[in-house]
This record gives structure tokens, C-alpha cells and sequence, in this order.
């Protein structure tokens, strides 16, 4: 059964991703390993870890009313592994069905022989080792995000996107790639929108919003484990007092880590409410 599932996924992927493109890098000075592919559970999904080969997977925008718009999306995983399913395949499909292109990005992620994923469940009574050996990983992470941008500007009339209307959101550690890489960019790969689902700023630097002030969509859940609700108004915060567009959406139950599965709760309509906000830009 589990898999038939594991064939069912993978061919979905292959059907709707009309496009894989590797993202020029430098090699880093980490030792990499095989990546692994594993089957966490239906509503999970597959999670991928000892990513070193950095690539995107392009969903064109499908439906009758198509945008020049692109979203690029960072599954968060700690910066260990990525939920590439639940936080990328589920959203990115109905970010095009809703005339969005959508694009996924597969970043680097914490290299170790042997399953990172069973390593970085020893991780959470030891949250200061999570947090230092994600930020080993964040620069090359963020800049993974960053040549990600630059390639879809580079490409936008191939993929009739607008350069100036290319976004990038992320989850949890997701979100840490997306605001580091904020903070970072330059005109060539600046983001021109942005949206950081529960971001783990724990692993972030204190930075000034950018000159380029990109609009900002910001949401968590106020009963995050992880204690990211209030790191979460703090950008919305930021964005403000900076005289930046933003939209805050903080829900009283959640927890962490939700991304695109039903829990029968109002967060459930976080997704929409963010392609409300992408339309309205």
C-alpha cells in the first residue's frame, strides 16, 4: 500500500510540475551525502533530506483568470529535511489553479550520513544544537532562494510572468530562508512580494526591513509550540513602523506546522485568505 502511495505521489509530481531546472550554485565546503526520499504518513506525505543540489519545480497557472504572478515556495523542515509535500506539492498545485505560477524550491538542507530526518527528531530537547546547526545551513539555504529568483526573472516572458511581480514565502525554517534572503538581496533578486508561514527567526540575525520594502503576508498559529507568534507580529511590526505594505493573520489554534492539511479549524483558511492577498497585489 504504502508503496502504491509513494508511485501515486510521485506521478502527480511528474503530471503537474511542468518544469525541473537545477539552480547554478557554489559547492559548498560540507561533505554531501545521497538525498533521501521517505514516506512520513498520508496526511505528511514525503519529506526529502541531504538536499545538496539546489532545483525548482515550476506549476504554471492554469484556470480563467491566469496572473502574471509567481510564488516561490520554501517547505520548511528545520533546514534538516524538507516537507516537500504538505508545505510545497499541495500549495503550489492550488496557487495554480488559482491563475498563479507557482514554483517550488528544493534548497539545501543539513548534510549527515544516513537518515537527517531520525537524527532531527533526537533534536527536541536539544533546542540550542537545532538552532546552531541550522544556521550552519541558512547562508547557502538563502542564497539557494535568492539564484531561485534571479532564474525566474531571468525566464519570466518564457513563463509570461511579470520580473516585478515574483514572491517568496516559506514555512517555519521555510520562513527563516525567505526573511534572510530578504534581508540579503540586491536589486537582481529581490523579492518583490513576500509571505513567512510561522517563520523559526530563531535562526535569523536581527535585520532592517529592505529598502525595497516587498508587501508582507504574515501568519501563525498564537498556540505554536515553538513560541513563533510573537517573532511573527514582530515582523508585521517591523514592515509597519517602516511604512511597508503588510497583512497580519494570527489564528488561536493551530499549533505548528499545519501547512496545507485540514484540522477543521479556522486556520484552515489561511491559504485562501494568502491568495486573496497575492490576487490583490
Amino acid at each position: 500500500m504504502k508503496k502504491l502511495f509513494i508511485l501515486s505521489f510521485l506521478a502527480s509530481i511528474t503530471l503537474i510540475a511542468q518544469e525541473k531546472m537545477s539552480i547554478k550554485h557554489q559547492e559548498w565546503e560540507l561533505k554531501s551525502f545521497k538525498e533521501n526520499s521517505v514516506l512520513i504518513s498520508e496526511q505528511e506525505g514525503i519529506w526529502l533530506d541531504n538536499i545538496s543540489k539546489p532545483e525548482i519545480s515550476l506549476y504554471k497557472a492554469k484556470g480563467n483568470s491566469i496572473t502574471d504572478k509567481a510564488m516561490i515556495i520554501c517547505p520548511g523542515g528545520g533546514l534538516f529535511f524538507s516537507a516537500y509535500e504538505k508545505e510545497g506539492v499541495k500549495l503550489a498545485k492550488k496557487l495554480a489553479q488559482n491563475g498563479i505560477t507557482a514554483v517550488i524550491l528544493k534548497y539545501r538542507t543539513y548534510p549527515r550520513k544516513g537518515s537527517v530526518i531520525k537524527w532531527s527528531q533526537t533534536l527536541w530537547d536539544k533546542p540550542q544544537m537545532a538552532i546552531d546547526s541550522a544556521k550552519i545551513i541558512l547562508p547557502y539555504s538563502s542564497k539557494d532562494a535568492l539564484s531561485a529568483i534571479e532564474l525566474i526573472r531571468n525566464n519570466a516572458s518564457k513563463y509570461n510572468i511579470n520580473p516585478n511581480k515574483i514572491g517568496l514565502m516559506g514555512f517555519s525554517a521555510g520562513g527563516a530562508v525567505t526573511m534572510e534572503a530578504a534581508y540579503t538581496s540586491v536589486i537582481k533578486n529581490q523579492p518583490n512580494f513576500i509571505a513567512p508561514i510561522y517563520p523559526w527567526m530563531d535562526i535569523v540575525d536581527n535585520q532592517k526591513v529592505p529598502l525595497n520594502k516587498p508587501p508582507a503576508f504574515v501568519s501563525c498559529a498564537n498556540d505554536d509550540p515553538l513560541e513563533l507568534a510573537a517573532p511573527s507580529v514582530q515582523i508585521y511590526q517591523d514592515w509597519i513602523l517602516a511604512g511597508a505594505e503588510a497583512e497580519l493573520h494570527m489564528f488561536s489554534k493551530g499549533g505548528h506546522g499545519y501547512g496545507m492539511n485540514k484540522i477543521n479549524a479556522p486556520v484552515d483558511r489561511w491559504s485562501q485568505l494568502l491568495i486573496d492577498w497575492i490576487l490583490a497585489l
